[in-house]
This record gives C-alpha cells, structure tokens and sequence, in this order.
C-alpha cells in the first residue's frame, strides 16, 4: 500500500469514527498533513478521491465537510459491479434467497408502523388486481424493497437497492400466468402477516417459500420461452 493509499484509508477511518466537528468538517488540510506526516499534494489528492467517492464536499471558506451518503455510495458500486457482469435470472434468486429470507425474519422484529403501512398499500394493490400488469409488478417490487428497508439494516437496503432494476425482470418472469398469483396463493399476505405478529422465524419460512415458488415460476417462463 502506498502513501497515497494510506492517506486515504487514514481518512476514511476518521469518517467512519466521527472524528469531525459538530457541524461534520474533518480537519483543515494542513492539520491533517501534520497528522499523517504526509505532504500536502498527498493530503490534497486523498481528499478528491474521498470528494469522487461521495464522502467529502470542500466548502469553499470554510473546510471538508462529511457527506452522509455512504449507503447510497456503496449501492452505486455494487450496480456497477451487476451492471459489468452478466448476472441471469437464477443467480439473482439465488442471492434473494440469502438476502430476503433474513430480512423477513429481521423486519418482523423491528418494522415500525410506517414500515406496516407501506408494506399494507402495496399488498392492498397485489390483493385487489384481477389480472397481472405493471402496476402489480411495481407494488410487487416495492413489497420487496420496502419490507428489506423494514429490516433496519442499512447495508442490506445498499445491496437491494443496487440489483432492483434487475428485481423487475424476477417479478415479471415469475409473474405469467392466467390468475393473480397474490389472490390464489398469499405469499406477501403471510409474509406480512408474520410480521406484523412479530414472529421472525415464521416470517423468514413464509419468505423461503414465496421464493421458493418464485424459482420454479422463473424456470418455467424460461423453458416456455426456449420452445418457442
């Protein structure tokens, strides 16, 4: 690792340990040069790598300030990462599995009301739609979305966050067929309905199984459409 490298994972400790002011400035250039003994050139281009980063914004007149963002920039580069790699169908179920069985079970012991809410309008709509179309895929993807950002965990949410524009192609895929899934098979309703009794395990099974069926419906679709 080189001074440069140093310099930067130096600065990214003190952000990370809220070592900064009230008002969220790191300490000036020069304080941080006699800090890390390093030249100010060193200083200078690990700060604009942090500013590239989304971490840091200079004010001008007035220092380095900490931009709260660190979520969203961790979910922009794991949607590069998806985006440069040719993820399919099946691999993407496969982190689901991982991901959304856990945040079930993490949901049901700390969604708050609003989390129900949300959770409740995008179910309302799935439990009400006689045939399946957008707007059933979108409160489809938004149950799913939401129900990970109930879980509290912000790292989670990142990750989810970054492969939702593939979740789309999952919700469609999964989703051909000449009934409403939600109506004849419930498998948000007992999501939510484990949650919103506060019981993880069921919570994280009732999920397991909805992905699952999820699975099997995403081969078919895409057996069907090698035949053709």
């Amino acid at each position: 690792m080189n001074l440069l490298e140093q310099t930067q994972q130096q600065i990214e400790k003190m952000i990370l340990n809220k070592e900064y002011d009230e008002n969220n400035y790191l300490p000036s250039e020069g304080e941080l040069c006699k800090k890390f003994e390093v030249s100010r050139a060193t200083v200078r281009e690990a700060v604009r790598s942090m500013e590239v980063r989304g971490f840091l914004k200079r004010v001008h007149g007035k220092g380095l300030q900490v931009i709260d963002n660190s979520v969203k920039v961790m979910t922009r580069s794991i949607a590069d990462m998806i985006s440069l790699r040719d993820c399919d169908l099946s691999e993407l179920i496969e982190v689901r599995r991982i991901i959304e069985v856990e945040a079930a079970r993490l949901a049901a012991d700390r969604a708050d009301e609003q989390d129900l809410e949300q959770l409740r309008k995008s179910l309302a709509v799935m439990e009400n739609t006689e045939v399946m179309d957008d707007n059933y895929y979108h409160n489809d993807l938004e149950f799913h979305v939401n129900l990970v950002k109930a879980s509290k965990n912000n790292m989670l949410s990142a990750i989810v966050s970054a492969y939702t524009p593939l979740l789309w192609d999952v919700v469609v895929a999964s989703s051909q067929t000449n009934y409403c899934i939600e109506r004849r098979h419930h498998f948000h309703r007992d999501v939510y309905d484990c949650i919103v009794k506060r019981e993880p395990d069921a919570a994280a099974e009732k999920m397991r199984i909805h992905l699952r069926a999820t699975s099997e419906n995403v081969e078919t679709y895409q057996k069907n459409g090698e035949r053709k």
